[in-house]
């Protein structure tokens, strides 16, 4: 790619995309983009005097020698359309990362969830490493307040999305893999489908740090494993405290590339809750230990971890309830993140849940009704995206239906900030959780709207 060249990003806004956009500004690329919406990562660019588009036409990409789309992006998108009828350079998401990744030591995290947390995990030992990479993540790093940052060092670290088959274009250095389940089921026909790209992304890796849970066949000579049992970095003596996790790490010297066995004991990790954060950590423990940096960089990385922004996030504590904010939307997700709330509620654990996609409804709805009736109450949203196609037995309405149907009677339908809002009011007491559940930027907004309106009542 040319730095003279403008780089036009359909879907500027997407949380992967505004990152490639501050990355290819602070190149010196001149870039703009569109969106169908304004949110808080077109404000952050817009700040950075990026060019933003509110709304899609033909007209905004005629100053663009290169169009940039994600998978998001459907072919009948008027800007795409015209990048063709055009002749403009179009290029996907996966081949701007490849691209950028070029001549650099490169550690991919990808995963079926706890990528964005574990990648900003190792962002954070490697800060307190002096170890300065470009950073790409799929969420808002407290420590950042960015979701990217630039570097003109050797180290490219990112979050690599597997939903569309992005990870399969990378040959890391370190490839990392944190879950692996059946979602996106849709683009990869089977979860055995699933499971072969994972061993892909293994494979041209020159290592890889996977749980030692995941059901895939690999090559034992270049992974190391993470874990609670038997593997070769395993955590044990786990406690919670409030929002601090205090456990201990043991290390096997026969299967990893350093010198003795040893332990590090009363390791802090800040900001986290649940016991799928520790997985997430030794994760990120496992990269550092490859890389060499030293035990108290490691812990002094951990200990000063930010969190970050709606990764089981409390936004609010009113009057002894407590808000907090999440991003999950896999019924293995939700389920970790009621677990987590639980473990600090000393009341109710609520939940104001996003559902994303109808045919994520369609593939996982027994175990949606399943999750769900595990709240002590919950109210369902409209489905992200709303432009997203209805698909028969698939609606908010229909999971209301069969959470009653199941002798589930807590769950309710909602829409607006106001019903919610004066829902939460009425129900909730000192003690009690309120998650907000879901992906899309409704829910995020939801969340702010309750939040300020409780506190305009109390």
């Amino acid at each position: 790619m040319n730095s003279t060249k403008v780089v036009h990003i359909i879907g500027i806004g997407g949380i992967g995309m505004s990152a490639i956009a501050k990355i290819l500004y602070n190149l010196n690329y001149k870039v703009q983009g569109s969106d169908a919406y304004s949110n808080d990562n077109i404000d952050r660019l817009k700040k950075l005097g990026i060019e933003v588009y509110t709304g899609h036409s033909a007209d905004n990409i005629n100053q663009a020698q290169i169009v940039v789309y994600s998978s998001a992006i459907q072919d009948s998108n008027v800007e795409l359309i015209a990048a063709r009828e055009n002749n403009k350079v179009i290029i996907h998401r996966s081949d701007i990362l490849t691209e950028l990744m070029k001549n650099k030591y490169t550690i991919a995290v990808s995963g079926s969830s706890g990528k964005t947390t574990t990648t900003a995990m190792l962002a954070s030992i490697f800060d307190h490493s002096n170890i300065d990479p470009t950073v790409i993540v799929g969420g808002i790093l407290n420590s950042y307040q960015s979701n990217a940052k630039f570097s003109k060092g050797d180290i490219f670290l990112l979050e690599a999305d597997e939903s569309d088959g992005t990870m399969l274009k990378i040959h890391a250095n370190i490839a990392v893999i944190t879950t692996i389940n059946s979602d996106h089921i849709d683009y990869y026909g089977t979860v055995d489908g699933i499971k072969r790209a994972f061993c892909q992304f293994i494979d041209q890796a020159d290592c890889a740090i996977l749980p030692d849970f995941v059901d895939i066949n690999y090559n034992e000579d270049k992974v190391q494993t993470f874990g609670f049992k038997g593997a070769n970095i395993r955590a044990v003596n786990v406690k919670q405290h409030a929002d601090i996790i205090e456990f201990d790490v043991l290390i096997n010297a026969n299967k990893v590339s350093i010198l003795p066995s040893f332990e590090m004991k009363n390791v802090i990790l800040s900001n986290a809750i649940g016991i799928h954060k520790v997985s997430n950590a030794l994760a990120a423990i496992s990269v550092a230990i490859k890389l060499g940096i030293n035990e108290e960089n490691i812990r002094n990385g951990l200990l000063e971890f930010k969190g970050v922004k709606r990764r089981f996030s409390t936004i609010a504590d009113i009057e002894g309830v407590k808000f907090i904010e999440d991003y999950a939307h896999h019924p293995d997700e939700i389920h970790a993140t009621l677990i987590a709330a639980r473990s600090i509620a000393e009341g109710k654990v609520v939940g104001i849940i996003e559902p994303l996609r109808f045919a994520r409804i369609r593939n996982f709805f027994c175990e949606f009704i399943n999750i769900f009736m595990m709240f002590d109450y919950v109210v369902i949203t409209p489905v992200h995206p709303p432009e997203d196609e209805l698909i028969s037995g698939c609606s908010i309405d229909d999971i209301q239906k069969a959470l009653i149907s199941n002798g589930f009677n807590n769950v309710k339908t909602m829409n607006d900030s106001l019903s919610i809002s004066r829902f939460i009011n009425d129900f909730t007491n000192s003690g009690d959780i309120v998650l907000f559940i879901g992906a899309g930027g409704k829910i995020a907004k939801l969340a702010k709207e309750a939040v300020e309106f409780i506190i305009g009542v109390e």
